[in-house]
């Protein structure tokens, strides 16, 4: 089976087969999971209500109507110190300046190159450890709820089967999920605020939604191809975080397939191994699937907001409160 090792560059598995991906391309394939959602929910609710063409249109409007899950709208707004690789004494203890500087530097450099930046043996095999123990004390106490659809009112399992719960790391008390979230917070807030950073000058991170663990029960449960934000809702950065020790991706699947707008002709599976981190753009510059996972699969996902991105889009929501189906 595979092993992390130490000090190696990651390497994206390009299918060479692949086209260049442009933006009618990734508007396409939006369209295409929007109106898959619209027909599922239009053939649910038109059983034994007969069969009045004005019903059916109504119930058609409504499904392919857009959403936004609680947790995002209600982002955590982000206050560091005037320098935030100094936040937090328990942090600094293990992690050194250098240590984060090595990391902004990367993530600088491959998101400017790549729109994604993938760093292994991330935190290292016991915080691993203890952050994988708290997540599955999460699931025990059954805490899980199906994912949902940014694009519909209700969960689609054949569009998206996994389970997840939302958590600060506070409540429940869970120290070591809240020491993922300060590391992941302290390399973005300052890869964002560094000098001469490419893309990433184009916005300020002033928020984040809480932490979003997700776990795919195996027999194929999976997640189609789709775009985080599609909407501008304010999210420019998905930090995801993996936790599947001893995972072979030919017998249990589950990688992460990214059709890459940021380099032409790329499609890049990213293999979901323990202590893995990737970031990468949230927006239509990187459409992504979760193939079908045969055997659970944990994950930790942050999503990072732009100020003004944000505050757009919570403007138009108040003045038209249904147009995100609330």
């Amino acid at each position: 089976m595979p092993k992390t090792k130490k000090n190696r560059t990651p390497k994206l598995e390009v299918d060479a087969s692949a086209v260049a991906f442009n933006l009618d391309e990734i508007d396409q394939a939006c369209k295409e999971i929007d109106n898959e959602v619209a027909l599922r929910a239009k053939k649910k609710r038109g059983k034994g209500l007969g069969s009045g063409e004005n019903k059916t249109d109504n119930m058609n409007n409504k499904g392919a109507t857009a959403s936004v899950p609680m947790e995002i709208k209600e982002a955590v707004p982000l206050q560091p110190a005037k320098d935030p690789i100094r936040n937090g004494k328990e942090f600094m203890k293990e992690k050194s300046e250098d240590w984060i500087m090595k990391a902004v530097t990367v993530l600088i450099e491959h998101l400017n190159k790549f729109g994604a930046c993938v760093i292994d043996d991330f935190l290292g095999e016991a915080k691993g450890l203890n952050i994988l123990e708290e997540v599955l004390s999460l699931r025990k106490h059954e805490t899980f709820q199906e994912g949902q659809l940014a694009s519909a009112k209700s969960s689609e399992k054949s569009i998206r089967s996994d389970k997840i719960t939302w958590t600060d790391g506070v409540n429940p008390p869970s120290p070591n999920l809240k020491y993922l979230i300060t590391t992941l917070d302290t390399i973005v807030i300052t890869a964002n605020k560094s000098q001469n950073n490419g893309v990433l000058s184009n916005y300020q991170i002033s928020g984040r939604t809480k932490a979003m663990v997700a776990c795919y029960p195996g027999e194929g449960t999976h997640y189609v191809k789709h775009v985080d934000n599609p909407n501008k809702d304010g999210r420019c950065i998905t930090a995801i975080y993996y936790l599947n020790r001893d995972w072979n991706t030919e017998v249990d699947g589950g990688a992460l397939k990214i059709y890459s707008a940021c380099v032409e002709g790329v499609v890049a599976k990213v293999d979901p191994i323990f202590d893995r981190i990737i970031f990468f753009w949230s927006d239509r510059r990187n459409p992504h699937e979760v193939l079908p996972a045969f055997r659970e699969r944990y994950a930790v996902t942050v999503w990072y907001m732009d100020e003004t991105e944000k505050r757009i889009f919570d403007e138009k929501k108040n003045l038209n409160p249904k147009a995100d189906g609330t």
